[in-house]
């Protein structure tokens, strides 16, 4: 297989390669952060303190290149990658409709991109959508 696919259909590779981006950008601004004191900052400014912890505890996840699904990274608390799992499922084309554990990556990913995807690998299967 060429390209890393997910257990909801998504193309692990395209994901990290803007998660690739987002990191870059996150490491620049914790250099910006830290030359301007802002963790010290966030401490004397009562709205900012809890934002701030909110905004480190984000930028690690961030900060740390994205193993795939496969490999357990991604979202540690995939509904969606424990189901296929608990089934032994390679993907979620194996199952009949995708089930209400979607909805909020279909809100995010609202292009149709997921859909799309399991369709093809119900059609294809799973070795050549990711060798596509």
């Amino acid at each position: 297989m060429s390209r890393e696919i997910a257990w909801c259909g998504l193309d692990c590779t395209a994901c990290k390669g803007r998660m690739d981006v987002i990191r870059e950008r996150v490491i620049l601004l914790n250099e910006a952060f830290a030359a301007a004191n802002i963790g010290e900052v966030a401490k004397e400014i009562p709205f900012m303190r809890l934002n701030y912890r909110g905004y480190t505890k984000i930028t690690e996840f961030f900060s740390t290149p994205c193993k795939g699904c496969r490999q357990m990274g991604g979202n540690p608390f995939c509904s969606i990658r424990k189901c296929a799992q608990k089934q032994g499922y390679q993907t979620c084309a194996e199952c009949d409709d995708l089930c209400k554990k979607f909805r909020p990556l279909l809100r995010i990913h609202a292009d149709g991109e997921v859909q799309h995807n399991i369709e093809a690998i119900r059609k294809m299967g799973l070795e050549a959508f990711s060798d596509q």
